[in-house]
């Protein structure tokens, strides 16, 4: 059986690996769905479910926001297929995640849209933070100096090349147009419907497990048999019924949390005056200092 977590950290390690061969000017590491099957769910990220008393929801378990029945009322298979709608069709959202790339910890904190729009960070260790703000017509990124020093050791550059690099890239914003062709890997990477398509097509073998909390908002846990292990949903209880938190644990172990539903993306540009225009550069950024 598939697990939803996987392909969910899966698609989540694509978008980042995607987008940092961008910022680093070196070809993408294959395509997206190549990238994306080598990535392993690894710790779970910082947000996370506090299980409340064991057991079943209890009968007064609150309705959803459309005045449905209560979730109490229905079976794991039926609470995860409707969480599973309400979060696809929610329009944005913030998520995190740690996966795992290449034995190491991925960190992604992404807030992302149906449009294709996104602003976050994400961390790989060994390789620094890359920031990215994408916006309907331009891309930023900026990249710390560890980013920038894993980008150059990726072109096999010199180590005059590699500090020529730092000193002018280092904690700078840099930008393209999202029209051009070497922005369009970030396009897809930012893409929401493609993250959460997999999300709450449930197992008819899911049951209610016990209630508790994800980032304070009272949840109802989903638990099915995945390949992997076992997979929990952890379904908000109150108001609309999204999947705030998805985790397996098993053989691998991961987590992806999801919050801000519906709330606008901010892809505002840097209020910084010292973007780097990459479009006027005439060529990679490696290339270019």
């Amino acid at each position: 059986m598939r697990s939803r977590t996987k392909t969910t950290t899966s698609a989540l390690a694509a978008a980042a690996l995607i987008g940092g061969g961008l910022a680093a000017c070196v070809p993408a590491d294959g395509r997206a769905s190549d990238v994306g099957s080598r990535a392993r769910a690894s710790q779970s990220p910082g947000a996370s479910a506090s299980p409340g008393a064991s057991g079943p929801a209890s009968p007064s378990a609150p309705s959803d926001a459309k005045g449905g029945p209560a979730l109490a009322g229905l079976s794991g298979a039926e609470i995860l297929t409707r969480a599973g709608e309400a979060t696809r069709k929610a329009q944005s959202m913030h998520v995190t995640a740690t996966v795992e790339y290449e034995a190491k910890p991925m960190r992604i904190d992404l807030s992302l849209d149906k449009k294709g729009n996104c602003n976050g960070a994400v961390r790989l260790d060994g390789m620094g933070k890359m920031d990215i703000i994408k916006s309907p017509d331009l891309v930023h990124f900026r990249g710390d100096a560890d980013y920038w020093r894993g980008a150059a050791k990726q072109k096999h550059a010199s180590q005059k090349q590699t500090d020529q690099m730092v000193a002018v890239l280092a904690d700078r914003w840099v930008k393209l147009p999202a029209a051009d062709p070497r922005a369009a890997p970030m396009t897809g990477s930012c893409n929401l419907g493609k993250l959460t398509d997999d999300l709450g097509k449930g197992s008819p073998l899911a049951r209610k497990g016990e209630t508790g909390t994800v980032d304070g908002t009272p949840a109802l846990a989903v638990t099915s048999p995945a390949r992997q292990g076992t997979q929990t949903d952890w379904v908000a209880t109150q108001g609309t019924p999204y999947i705030l938190k998805s985790s397996i644990s098993g053989d691998t172990t991961g987590a992806v949390t999801f919050s801000a539903f519906d709330v606008p993306v901010d892809t505002a540009s840097p209020k910084d005056s010292d973007v780097l225009d990459l479009s006027k550069t005439g060529g990679a950024v490696g290339e270019s200092v």
